[in-house]
């Protein structure tokens, strides 16, 4: 009994500290939807490949969706026409680069500022990094629909139906009655607020409901894992500069704390692990959780989700193992 409440007490803390993100990024996301005019929003990115993945890699400064509600706003990002060095870069780095996981990492990593350089730093170079990777996918449909905008388009890389309407033969995502409204955006500009207001509650409700069912059915899981993860030990196996490695990646995966609170998990480990250990740690919880895995799987189509993840990680060990045998 006493292990039963201790994961439902696990349970409930993880879903207080994921939701609100979460319903954050929804936020912006339904407000691009009905407030921006998607042809002014891509005027404003550059549209050279370096320079567009600088500028997401560096948007969660302006945009502090934490690292749930990046899922949201990069999917709105994709659909609006923004170009995918940008959008993916934001995904990636957003839920470090961002004031208040910066704030909070200064707090609690102060006497340690190397770390948190490093944090900070290897966030941002990975996220360019991805970007330019995926700048060279090819995210154009077959064909434009006549009754479309100029720049709106189906993503590839983006499910075609929803969780709470399947679509059984993938199809562009704007129909009637669907999660996303994102060609209807530039007529409704036109139509006053009382329509605006109204898109922007019904895609804040349906997009909530989605996103938040898989958001806590990720958190279910890792729940479950980390009450069995034999953690003592694993710890204990962590003796070499690899093994620390794998264990801290294994523990970011598993943990699911998200960014905002994985310094104080660290803290005590500090003066033990490597410091490209506890950078593996800090770097894969805000892109590699159960969580966030989740997400991402219902939001991208599952090969370019596993793509990106898998990218991701080799980035963060090369980096992190590096820092182990060379620099620490």
């Amino acid at each position: 009994m006493s292990q039963l409440s201790y994961a439902l007490t696990l349970f409930l803390s993880h879903v207080i500290q994921s939701l609100p993100f979460l319903l954050l990024g929804i936020i912006v996301s339904s407000g691009l939807l009905a407030f921006v005019d998607e042809h002014q929003l891509v005027a404003k990115f550059p549209r050279n490949r370096i320079l567009g993945a600088i500028v997401g890699s560096s948007l969660g400064m302006i945009l502090p969706v934490g690292q749930y509600g990046n899922v949201a706003v990069t999917r709105r990002l994709l659909l609006q026409g923004v170009s995918l060095p940008v959008a993916i870069s934001f995904l990636i780095a957003s839920p470090t680069i961002n004031p208040f996981v910066i704030a909070m990492s200064w707090t609690i990593l102060g006497d340690h500022p190397r770390l948190l350089f490093l944090r900070i730093l290897g966030a941002w170079i990975i996220g360019i990094t991805i970007g330019l990777i995926f700048s060279a996918y090819p995210n154009k449909p077959p064909k434009q629909r006549e009754d479309l905008s100029n720049i709106a388009f189906y993503s590839s890389l983006l499910h075609s139906g929803t969780v709470l309407q399947a679509c059984e033969i993938p199809q562009p995502l704007h129909r009637a009655g669907n999660l996303i409204y994102e060609y209807q955006s530039s007529a409704i500009l036109l139509k006053g607020w009382p329509r605006r207001l109204s898109l922007f509650a019904d895609n804040l409700m349906r997009e909530f409901l989605e996103l938040g069912s898989i958001l806590v059915l990720g958190t279910a899981i890792a729940t479950i894992i980390q009450v069995f993860l034999p953690q003592g030990q694993l710890l204990q196996w962590a003796q070499t500069p690899v093994t620390q490695v794998l264990v801290m990646s294994l523990f970011a995966c598993v943990l699911s704390l998200g960014s905002l609170w994985t310094p104080y998990f660290i803290t005590p480990l500090m003066s033990t692990f490597l410091y490209g250990s506890n950078l593996a740690f800090l770097l894969l919880s805000s892109v590699v959780d159960l969580k966030s895995i989740a997400l991402l799987l219902i939001t991208l189509r599952p090969k370019v989700a596993i793509y990106l993840l898998i990218l991701t990680t080799q980035l963060i060990l090369l980096l992190c193992l590096a820092l182990n045998f060379y620099f620490t």
